[in-house]
């Protein structure tokens, strides 16, 4: 799983960042916002993936800029609150075979287990 920060650089001054932060759900497993029109996004997908999948959104290419955090990077990211998001692994072989909300109940259950 990789950690990116995403920046959104509105071309015009009536453009509003709603679209993209409507958007990170389906590109991420998890993300989390920062700033307006700055989020941090966790996600199996690389930069360019990203960047591809959000460019239906923008007029120019140069409106998303989608950076790979590297380990230095990460510390500051841990305070944040993560909301989950939709995107799941395409790679269901090296995964179980439980639907999401069956996986959901499991996870809740270890962490009031752990707690």
């Amino acid at each position: 799983m990789k950690t990116f920060l995403l920046h959104q650089t509105p071309k015009s001054a009536n453009q509003d960042t709603w679209t993209v932060t409507f958007s990170l759900p389906y590109i991420a497993t998890e993300y989390a916002p920062a700033g307006n029109g700055v989020w941090y996004v966790r996600s199996w997908l690389g930069a360019e993936q990203i960047k591809r999948r959000l460019a239906i959104l923008f007029d120019h290419p140069d409106e998303l800029i989608v950076h790979e955090l590297g380990r230095a990077d990460l510390a500051g990211t841990a305070k944040l609150k993560w909301l989950e998001g939709r995107l799941e692994d395409d790679d269901m072989d090296a995964s179980w075979h439980v639907p999401r909300g069956v996986w959901t109940v499991i996870q809740s259950a270890v962490g009031t287990l752990a707690r």
